[in-house]
């Protein structure tokens, strides 16, 4: 993968509970999802996925960080000093996403399509 999660840092702590990326190769964030999880051996999680986050577009280039809060928040970022860029995101979760036992985050590399359902015709209270 061209990012990787790097760490978790504070973990079970409401206000700065976060999951760090590193990126290795130029590459959009928003090819990726990230999502909860559960571990179920030492290298296996379980198919059940809980709170999916599709991380929004934003061009990346290798050295910069992606700081990833599971608590609400604006997006802001960063200019380093070595000229690279830390991007800060927030899930939105309103609890500590790792306050669980075996809690795990999974990034997946998207690569998708979609099908918008055909235009129907549909009743509502003001159109009798």
């Amino acid at each position: 993968m061209k990012i990787e999660i790097d760490y978790i840092k504070d973990a079970n702590d409401s206000e700065k509970e976060r999951v760090v990326f590193k990126v290795n190769q130029p590459t959009n964030l928003g090819g990726y999802v990230i999502a909860e999880s559960v571990q179920v051996g030492e290298n296996a999680i379980s198919s059940e996925i809980k709170n999916s986050y599709w991380l929004p577009d934003q061009e990346l280039k290798i050295g910069d960080l992606v700081v990833l809060y599971t608590k609400k928040g604006e997006k802001r970022s960063v200019l380093n000093k070595d000229g690279s860029t830390t991007y800060f995101y927030y899930w939105g979760l309103n609890n500590p996403l790792f306050s669980e036992e075996k809690t795990c985050v999974v990034l997946f590399e998207t690569s998708w399509m979609f099908k918008s359902t055909p235009n129907i015709n549909v009743k509502t209270e003001t159109s009798k």
